[in-house]
């Protein structure tokens, strides 16, 4: 678990309300709405990093080291399959509000 220094939440500029997801910061909305992906794709990357390593040190420490067995993971057709539709659902999610942006449907 990764524990926030409290002297650095004082130093950013508070934010809209979690539930507020049509709040500018910049006054280019497309650009905006890059922002808005790159950052909420940062915060999902962290903590897929921080789960990643937690469930690598618990497999490790009843004697399984898995990260080499991941290194040369093959998956099969069936597998692959369901990581393409899963990727194609990430990037759609993603760039949602992007598109919805330029075409006015956001």
């Amino acid at each position: 678990m990764t524990t926030q220094d409290p002297q650095a939440a004082t130093d950013l500029p508070a934010g809209p309300a979690a539930a507020d997801r049509h709040v500018t910061f910049l006054p280019d909305p497309v650009v905006d709405n890059l922002l808005r992906a790159v950052v909420t794709l940062t915060m999902e990357l962290s903590v897929t990093r921080e789960r990643l390593k937690s469930l690598e040190q618990v497999l490790d420490n009843q004697g399984l080291n898995v990260s080499s067995g991941i290194e040369m993971l093959a998956p099969d057709a069936e597998d692959d399959s369901a990581r393409r539709v899963e990727r194609e659902r990430l990037i759609q999610s993603i760039l949602a509000p992007i598109v919805g942006g330029l075409t006015g449907k956001a």
